[in-house]
């Protein structure tokens, strides 16, 4: 026993004599997802462009939708605001009184949109408010990209259905 090596039990056979090859090389293995928090929240991103028409400037669709593992935090009413610039809305509404500004926290391990970029968390529809800031002095583990939106809109008030990514397309964060 005493001249007897354990620690590499295989390293005079012929891995090819076996069938070669790895243990798991031919399963079909779905891919694992971390549960930590950057992995907690699914959105449906569509990257959009700006369009100029006689009637003004907007944003329209611009490429495939996708989706995007992330953290999603809504700020209601975000320390007492009703505007983007921290003042009181003064728009005219035909119902009376202040727009509240619903706001979210998007931290997402993977980012490919812009300030343009729109994006739907279950049926409310967002636009990306101010630049991605990329949070590249974290640790490997806490690398993320802290994005600020606003709430634009709701599928079940207008009708409209949040985008659909091909089939097959990749997921970002994965």
């Amino acid at each position: 026993m005493a001249g007897m090596d354990l620690r590499h039990l295989y390293d005079d056979t012929d891995v090819d004599a076996l069938g070669g090859g790895h243990l798991y090389d031919d399963a079909d293995v779905e891919p694992r997802i971390t549960d930590d928090l950057l992995h907690r929240d699914m959105i449906v991103v569509q990257p959009m462009r700006l369009s100029e028409t006689p009637y003004g400037s907007g944003t329209v669709p611009d490429g495939d939708a996708s989706y995007a593992y992330c953290s999603f935090e809504p700020r209601i009413n975000k320390n007492s605001t009703f505007s983007k610039n921290w003042a009181q809305d003064t728009t005219p509404q035909s119902y009376g009184g202040l727009r509240e500004d619903a706001l979210a926290i998007v931290l997402a391990p993977e980012w490919h949109g812009d300030i343009h970029t729109q994006f739907w968390h279950g049926d409310d529809c967002y636009e990306v408010d101010g630049p991605p800031m990329e949070m590249k002095h974290s640790s490997k583990q806490a690398y993320h990209w802290n994005i600020t939106a606003r709430c634009i809109g709701h599928a079940s008030d207008a009708g409209v259905k949040p985008p659909v990514p091909p089939e097959g397309s990749r997921t970002w964060g994965t």
